[in-house]
């Protein structure tokens, strides 16, 4: 298995196709990082996550972590794991000296803890998102399933 940084012009319809397996909506290209990882195994893309940093601080902020939903289990595993550890170098490489992430999955939470060493910070939390151009009437790549089918609800 080999790590290589994501192209977006590339690489944006594997994630479409992958988020879709997933049933988790498309997140728009535009909001996505320019910094993110691919793993692939004999050139077949397996898994991805996506690196937001920012020159004027040491934080970042992995998100967008997903893989292919066909993948074999010990095979998707294993880029998983090679992923989460790509990106926390490419973290440290950017000079960031803090990782967070979010995920409401137990078994990613699991995988955090015990394989890439991250702290379990807040068990209870709501997130927020302002629209701040009103560019995106459709938010279900980045709402849970209850709170899009409310959002559906209200505009109905």
């Amino acid at each position: 298995m080999i790590s290589r940084l994501w192209n977006l012009d590339s690489d944006y319809d594997t994630l479409v196709k992958w988020w879709n397996d997933w049933n988790f909506g498309v997140v728009p290209l535009e909001v996505l990082p320019s910094l993110g990882i691919i793993i692939e195994d004999e050139g077949i893309p397996i898994c991805a996550a996506g690196l937001y940093t920012s020159g004027d601080t040491k934080f970042s902020f992995m998100e967008w972590l997903v893989k292919d939903k066909n993948a074999p289990l010990l095979k998707s595993h294993k880029a998983v794991k090679l992923c989460i550890d790509e990106i926390s170098e490419l973290a440290k490489n950017k000079g960031c000296t803090l990782m967070f992430t979010v995920t409401g999955d137990d078994a990613l939470m699991k995988r955090y803890t015990k394989h890439h060493k991250m702290k379990l910070m807040e068990n209870n939390v709501r997130t927020f998102l302002k629209d701040l151009n009103n560019n995106y009437s459709y938010l279900e790549w980045i709402q849970d399933e209850e709170q899009w089918n409310k959002s559906q609800k209200v505009e109905a």
